[in-house]
This record gives C-alpha cells, sequence and structure tokens, in this order.
C-alpha cells in the first residue's frame, strides 16, 4: 500500500463550493496550479491505495492525500462524492473501494449512477461548476432556471464525462465536452456545452422537483398518506415510478395514459427493459413519470391516490398470479406503495376475500336457503355470471353463508347449508370462473338479494318435505281434489317440486325415499299447476315457524323462541341410546307439522332419526347432545 508521506500541498488552493462534483473541483484546481489533468491524477494515484471509486466513496487514504494537496478537509472532500446521498436514495453497503467488482451489488439494487453526469447549460455558464446533484437519476429539472437537464452530448451522442479511463477530462475545467472520439488520444468532442439549449420544464415537474429536493434533506412530506419521511417518500416515489413505467412498457391499449407512457415502447429486445435497473435515459421522459408517481402520492386523499392509479392498474397486463402479483414482482414493495397498491387492487379481490371480512347478511345460518329463490336473482344477479341460472343461486346461497363467522370457506358453507362438500366448491369454482362484474358489484348484489329472503327456519321446511317423502296419503288427497287425472307415481315429483320451488333446496340433496327426476320434469310439473294447485300442496308447509325476531348473532345459533323450542325437542331425542322410537319422534315433533299417520314400518326410524341429526346439524350446538337441555344463550 503507498503512503501519503510524500503528498505535498500544491501552491495555489481552490476553494470547493458547495454542491460541487469532485473530479470537477480537481479540474479546476489542476488548472489553477498550472498542471494538466493527467499530471493532478498520478499524483493522486501515486500516493493512495486506489481510486476506482473516486466519485462513489474515496477510501479514506485518498481523501488523505486529496486534503493534503488541496488543503481541503477529508469531510468536505467526501461530501463532494456520490456518498453523501448514502441513505434513501442510494445505499452503498457493500460497496469495497478495494475490490471493483463490489459495485455490482450495489449497482443491482437500482438507480445507481455509472459513468457521466448531466447538465444544466445556462447553470455552466453562470459558474463553470459540474454540480454533484445533476448525477442522481431522480434530479431531472434545474429549478433554478426552469429547465429540465441535458443526459447526453448532441455531437459524439455520448452522456457527458463519459470517461473510460481517467476521472478527469484532459480539457480540464473548460465547458467543452471533452468525450474521447475513439480516434487517438488527443481526439475529444469540442462541443461547448455552455451554448447547449435546453427545454423548458413543465410546471408538474419544478414541483415534483422541489418536494423530492426537501425530501432529500430530510423533510416530511405531507402525501395522501399523511406525512411521510424524506426516506419513505423519496424510496416510495422511485418505486412507484418503476411500477408506472413498467406497466407503460407492458400495456397493449395506452390511449387513456399520459403522452410520455404512450410513446414508451418494448424495446426489439429478448426481454422488456428492466426499469428497476436501469431508468429511462431521456430526462423529459424520465421526469415526468417521476411527476406522474408524485401527483398520485401527493392526492389529498386516499380516495384521490386510488382514483389516479385506477387507469393505470386498468391496463396492467393480466397474468395467473394476478395484477397484485405481477406488479409486486416488477418493482421493490415499500409500506408506503404496498398501502396504495393493496386499497386500489381492493375492487379487484377475491369474491370470498370480500365475503370474509363482510358483516353477516343474514342472523343466522338456518335462514338461508340451499338455492337463492328465483326472484332476487333476476332482479339483482342476472347477468352478473356466464353461468347457468340454477348455479348462480346456488353461488349466491354459498355465499351469504360465507359471510357468516363460523363459515370460512366454501366447504364449510355447503356444510352449513346441508349440502355436499363438492357442490359447495364446485359452484364457487364455476362461478368464480366466469363472472362477468368486478367481485365488489357481486358481494354488493348478492347482499342486496339476501335482503330479500323471507325470515324463515328452511332447515326445518326440509325435514317437512322429508317427512312428506314418506307417504302418499297427502298426495292422494290433494291430487284427488284438483288433479285426479295424476297417478300415484307423480308423488315423488310432487316432493321434488316442493323440495326445488317451495323450500329453495338442491336437487342432488333431496329426500332419499323418492325416485330421482330431472330438472326438467320438474319444470314440467311447475308449469302445467294453477296458482291454486301451486298453494295448497305448499300449505303443508305453513308450520314452520317464522323469525320476525332476529335478534343478535351468536356463532349459528338463533335466539327466536320456536328455534329454542326445536333445539330442545331434537335434544330430547338426542340424548344418545339407541335412537328415537317412531311413536317417540312423534311427540317430539308435535306442533311443527308432524303426525304419525303411518302405520310402522322398520325401514322408517333409520330416516327418521337421520332427520333429527339433519335439523340439530342445522341449528350448530344450541342442544347439549349430553343432557338432551339447550345450552344456555
Amino acid at each position: 500500500m503507498r503512503t501519503s508521506g510524500a503528498t505535498r500541498r500544491l501552491p495555489t488552493t481552490v476553494q470547493l463550493r458547495v454542491g460541487e462534483a469532485l473530479d470537477g473541483y480537481l479540474e479546476r484546481v489542476a488548472d489553477a496550479n498550472y498542471l494538466n489533468t493527467a499530471q493532478l491524477m498520478a499524483t493522486i494515484t501515486a500516493n493512495t491505495d486506489t481510486t476506482c471509486c473516486l466519485m462513489l466513496a474515496p477510501t479514506p487514504l485518498t481523501l488523505d492525500v486529496l486534503s493534503k494537496l488541496t488543503n481541503t478537509s477529508p469531510q468536505r472532500l467526501r461530501q463532494a462524492t456520490l456518498v453523501a446521498y448514502d441513505g434513501p436514495l442510494l445505499n452503498f453497503t457493500g460497496l469495497d473501494p478495494a475490490r471493483p467488482a463490489s459495485f455490482r451489488t450495489v449497482s443491482a439494487r437500482g438507480w445507481y449512477p455509472g459513468r457521466g453526469t448531466q447538465i444544466c447549460p445556462l447553470c455552466l455558464d453562470e459558474t463553470g461548476m459540474w454540480a454533484l446533484v445533476w448525477r442522481l437519476p431522480t434530479t431531472t429539472v434545474c429549478r433554478r432556471h426552469g429547465t429540465y437537464l441535458l443526459s447526453t452530448c448532441p455531437n459524439c451522442h455520448r452522456r457527458f464525462r463519459d470517461q473510460h479511463h481517467s476521472h478527469l477530462r484532459s480539457v480540464g475545467s473548460a465547458t467543452a465536452c471533452g468525450n474521447p472520439l475513439g480516434n487517438g488520444p488527443r481526439a475529444q468532442c469540442q462541443t461547448d456545452l455552455a451554448s447547449l439549449n435546453a427545454p423548458e420544464a413543465d410546471s408538474g415537474c419544478l414541483a415534483r422537483q422541489e418536494r423530492q429536493d426537501h425530501a432529500q434533506t430530510g423533510r416530511p412530506v405531507v402525501t395522501a398518506f399523511g406525512e411521510l419521511s424524506g426516506n419513505e417518500y423519496c424510496s416510495s416515489l422511485r418505486a412507484l415510478t418503476i411500477v408506472l413505467l413498467h406497466i407503460a412498457t407492458a400495456a397493449t391499449d395506452t390511449r387513456h395514459l399520459p403522452d410520455w407512457a404512450a410513446g414508451l415502447n418494448r424495446e426489439q429486445a429478448a426481454r422488456a427493459p428492466r426499469w428497476g435497473i436501469k431508468p429511462p435515459q431521456d430526462t423529459v421522459l424520465r421526469s415526468r413519470a417521476l411527476t406522474t408517481a408524485d401527483t398520485i402520492l401527493s392526492a389529498t386523499d386516499m380516495g384521490l391516490a386510488v382514483h389516479r392509479l385506477a387507469r393505470w392498474l386498468n391496463v396492467a397486463p393480466s397474468v395467473p398470479e394476478g395484477r397484485l402479483g405481477w406488479l409486486s414482482d416488477h418493482a421493490k414493495m415499500t409500506p408506503t406503495l404496498t398501502r396504495l397498491l393493496t386499497n386500489a387492487h381492493l375492487p379487484r379481490r377475491r369474491v370470498s376475500q370480500l365475503l370474509d371480512t363482510h358483516t353477516p347478511m343474514t342472523s343466522c345460518l338456518c335462514q338461508i336457503p340451499q338455492v337463492l329463490p328465483r326472484i332476487p336473482y333476476v332482479e339483482h344477479l342476472h347477468g352478473l355470471f356466464a353461468c347457468r341460472p340454477e348455479t348462480v343461486r346456488l353461488f349466491a346461497s354459498l355465499s351469504i353463508a360465507r359471510t357468516h363467522p363460523t363459515v370460512r370457506s366454501w366447504m364449510q358453507a355447503a356444510a352449513a347449508l346441508g349440502l355436499s362438500d363438492d357442490v359447495g366448491s364446485a359452484a364457487a369454482r364455476a362461478c368464480s370462473a366466469r363472472r362477468k362484474a368486478v367481485p365488489q358489484k357481486v358481494v354488493t348484489a348478492i347482499g342486496a338479494a339476501a335482503n330479500e329472503l323471507h325470515h324463515r327456519d328452511y332447515r326445518v321446511l326440509e325435514i317437512q318435505v322429508r317427512r312428506l317423502a314418506r307417504t302418499s296419503r297427502w298426495f292422494t288427497r290433494w291430487a284427488g281434489q284438483y288433479r285426479p287425472v295424476l297417478p300415484v307415481t307423480h308423488r315423488d315429483i310432487a316432493v321434488l317440486w316442493l323440495w326445488v320451488y317451495r323450500v329453495h333446496a338442491h336437487l342432488r340433496s333431496a329426500p332419499l325415499l323418492v325416485e330421482r327426476a330431472s330438472q326438467t320434469q320438474i319444470d314440467e310439473f311447475d308449469r302445467f299447476l294453477t296458482s291454486e294447485q301451486r298453494t295448497s300442496p305448499s300449505d303443508l308447509l305453513r308450520h314452520a315457524p317464522r323469525l320476525t325476531d332476529l335478534g343478535d348473532l351468536n356463532d349459528n345459533a338463533c335466539h327466536h323462541p320456536a328455534h329454542r323450542r326445536h333445539h330442545f325437542r331434537a335434544g330430547q331425542v338426542f340424548h344418545g341410546g339407541a335412537g328415537p322410537s317412531h311413536s317417540e319422534i312423534t311427540r317430539v315433533l308435535t306442533g311443527t307439522g308432524y303426525s304419525d299417520d303411518d302405520t310402522y314400518k322398520p325401514g322408517v326410524q333409520g330416516p327418521n332419526k337421520e332427520l333429527l341429526r339433519t335439523l340439530k346439524r342445522s341449528h350448530g350446538d344450541g342442544c347439549s347432545p349430553r343432557a338432551g337441555l339447550p345450552k344456555k344463550v
């Protein structure tokens, strides 16, 4: 390692200006002491360990050598390098000047200045100073002159100060470009940078640059999320800008995006540009992208910020992992950006996620039919799905059950309504795949349909239909009065008609004691019934308790006296042992429309026990199987 023992102070001392870059300062030092830049760099290199990271983070020995040469403190010299911005804008963790390859670790974090700089021609003409802040990709505007910075020389088409072998230009402190042209060591671009014209900056870009400059000094910034620290604002602004650049590049329809986004096309390469690593070189385009992101962050409230971001999310590519996953893959998520994208994505969340956080749409699960009635479906849900109406009605009932706190999946929702797991899961998959409206609109429509449900205990209605399935006497009396031509074999279709049209239950959960019929046969049966004929069999279900006093929700239990009465009766039956007898069922269900009209048959007791178990399951833990008494509520 070289030492700085032979280093001597240069005859002429040059004052380092505030905000001046170190390389520009050393060029002025060389001119003031009648040295060319090659001689000055040779003196520095001969007395220090390495100068490979001179403008990034010089080593302490290098700062000590420069301090002795220029009579300037090492702290001030260090502030003239990019390490002065170590923090929200640049993170130099892992950079080792002794290992030049370590810069790859730092540059992989994205938006790191490489070789070269931007310039403001007017500032360069007035002061001759190369500002350090020009090197930051997030600096795009000169607030003093109200113009955009220039990034490339119009003659050599390279970045300014693009030196490969030396940090200092051979032209010294002159305002000439000085980039090597590749035609020998003495061939440099002689374009006068002070005479270049910079375009006038937009007012929005100037306001954004002022806000960003304040944040870079550590001052808080007021945004739609409240007051953010300078570090969080700068990090979120860059992350959101990267997201907008990726959306503009991948979008197929940019008609509703700003002009700068419409002109940003994907490069003809093997893969899309990596905006998270290298920002656009065009200063105007980069400035307007940053300003668009700032407009979203600086909205007056969250709603306005989400509204401004919505047109971008509408053109984001649809991928299997979802838009939110695509966005998180194309940017470094900060807490502020995560909050913004989550709120903007809420209308696009899955229906199940919205239902899990929704308040219960009914006071208890027993008020939900297995299949939503047709009238609420036509009024609120028609056209929201490209599925069969029966599937949508089933999905609506499952969704209403999904809002209850004890139901956390489609399988649990199906079980709560007395359906098999596969029926609930299949309906959810079908409707989710063929949904035509946004999830929030679907949930709102389901909630409106739930408000039109009759406050009846549908589980009791299902039990009564199952009871009718065990006998033919009621059908004989009804057919003799209304439809004498109907044979007794049509009793099964009549039971299924009650099951589907009056109890609004699913055909696959129909009573096991009846012969199966298709939905078409049931619809044909309904088509030839008059209004009086439709009403008369429905009167058989008139004893089902009507829930007019909704009360408060307590798990699955219903607090209506009628439900507590059924809980108690079911508990009286399910007290252990071999199960209820036929006469005991008759006694327990007296007053519910049940009567023992049939001669006892050996095959009846088992189905009866199953019916009562269904009643018990539909009311959750409202009755105690241990003692046969209802729990305290």
